[in-house]
């Protein structure tokens, strides 16, 4: 990434950073930018001006607005947002935080930042997080989320997912290129210097599940572009059999898997883990991201059960794949989705438990590409946070053979309840053959029983505890 002049035509891009002084607003134009355009240490007396340098970054020509710290600045700041926000230029907006702290002091200065760039630059905000290099093993998402009582998870779900890390001190430039994609001002084809992550992104598989009636057949013809799944217009309205799709979209290639619907009302945890796997066997050797389609209006009670029934089963490790996808998105009229969400509990938990992660689309607008490049962007987002890796069923459940999070909840686990019940329900019928049967028999019959019995019983305790362990709900 060579430097380009300070002056010329307009730029592809502005990018303006954001913050607190000391956050690392100069070290991430830095990086942006590939080279010492902005003067960055620590220093007691911060600088008052403003900033600008513009070089070439993956064969854009893009333009970095370095801010002082917004707290003492933040009239000065505010007239060059607004111009900004004016001007025909593209532009991104930057909120740089510290990772290694969130003090009141931060959050003041994180508040003034939004409150600067208003309601029309925020949905162009993102949150950049400083000092990646501290976080070693743990991922972003469980480093923001691990503390409840921080101030910190809530604001960062304002952001609906639009967040990033840097690390300064590698520099890399395969993180400036994972912004730029991840916030639209570069796409897949373009990033040839980064082949790995195109190569990994080329074939994204999805897999839809939700509901019967939910729209996951008009979503899955919306992404790939074409009507490759009929949709269901009988008054039953449930396949017995899922359907694969695929198609080039966006500079890559993404397979779909359109699932039957599903219902709650006699649907149990392990039917449903058992439909899984057969989905999963459509997109070897296993889907990058479950999307939950679920229609935006009232939920039946039976659809109320499959979401918690889905809440339940992708814990741990797999909810990392997981993402939101609302369908029929011009049925909320004026509202806003974030009060509907809160409005239904079961909603609220399933979003919660995809990491905020969701998305909302209107299949009647088949043509717009803008609603399916946003979505994808999402799908994008989650493979790169899980390092392009897919997931399979041994994701249901701890490495090493024990279930850390929630006893008896992994599929293995249930698979295996689930016939200790079958064989239990059957020696009960052999037990009205009692007097039928050797006393010795019956013996043996007794004690295997008693044994089964208090198997049962354990379980049931455990599945007890579980389900009253309470949920992370959604806060924003």
């Amino acid at each position: 990434m060579a430097p380009g002049p300070d002056s010329g035509p307009l730029p592809d891009l502005t990018v303006v950073l954001l913050g607190n002084s000391g956050v690392g607003k100069s070290a991430s134009g830095n990086t942006i930018l590939g080279h010492e355009a902005f003067e960055s240490k620590t220093s007691f007396n911060s600088g008052k001006e403003i900033s600008e340098k513009t070089g070439r970054v993956f064969g854009k020509r893009i333009s970095v607005i370095d801010t002082p710290g917004i707290l003492e600045s933040k009239d000065l700041i505010e007239a060059r947002c607004q111009d900004v926000l004016r001007s025909s230029t593209p532009h991104l907006f930057l909120l740089v935080v510290n990772l290694s702290r969130f003090t009141v002091e931060q959050k003041r200065a994180a508040e003034a930042a939004v409150a600067v760039v208003g309601v029309q630059g925020f949905s162009r905000c993102y949150l950049l997080f400083t000092c990646g290099d501290t976080l070693n093993n743990t991922s972003l998402q469980e480093f923001i989320f691990q503390d409840s009582k921080s101030s910190l998870p809530e604001f960062v779900r304002t952001f609906s997912g639009r967040i990033h890390l840097f690390d300064n001190k590698d520099g890399g430039k395969e993180q400036v290129g994972d912004l730029l994609l991840k916030s639209g001002h570069l796409q897949i084809c373009e990033k040839t210097c980064s082949a790995g992550l195109r190569d990994e992104t080329r074939v994204r598989r999805i897999v839809l599940i939700g509901p019967a009636g939910g729209g996951k057949s008009s979503s899955g013809n919306s992404l790939l572009g074409s009507r490759q799944f009929d949709l269901d217009c009988d008054f039953n309205g449930i396949r017995r059999r899922h359907r694969r799709g695929s198609a080039e979209v966006e500079g890559g290639r993404i397979a779909v898997v359109d699932s039957t619907g599903l219902t709650g009302q006699s649907l149990t945890l392990d039917q449903l883990a058992r439909e899984i796997r057969t989905m999963m066997d459509l997109v070897d050797p296993g889907p990058h991201v479950f999307v939950f389609v679920v229609k935006v209006g009232r939920l039946s009670g039976d659809d109320s059960r499959l979401l918690g029934l889905l809440t339940r089963l992708f814990d741990g490790d797999v909810s990392k794949h997981t993402v939101v996808l609302f369908t029929h998105g011009d049925a909320l009229g004026g509202l806003n989705l974030r009060d509907t969400i809160r409005s239904s509990s079961c909603v609220s938990k399933l979003v919660s438990r995809c990491g905020g992660r969701h998305c909302v689309i209107d299949n009647t607008r088949g043509g717009d590409g803008l609603q399916v490049r946003h979505f994808l962007r999402q799908v994008d987002d989650i493979i790169r946070d899980n390092g392009g890796r897919h997931c399979d069923s041994d994701d249901f459940s701890a490495p090493d053979g024990r279930n850390h999070g929630h006893p008896g909840q992994t599929i293995r686990n249930r698979l295996w309840i689930s016939g200790y019940v079958h064989m239990w329900m059957s020696l009960s019928s052999v037990w009205r053959l009692r007097p039928l049967i050797h006393p010795l028999k019956i013996y043996c019959l007794n004690q295997t029983l008693f044994y089964l019995f208090i198997t049962e019983q354990n379980l049931l305790n455990i599945k007890q505890r579980n389900s009253l362990k309470p949920e992370n709900d959604l806060k924003d």
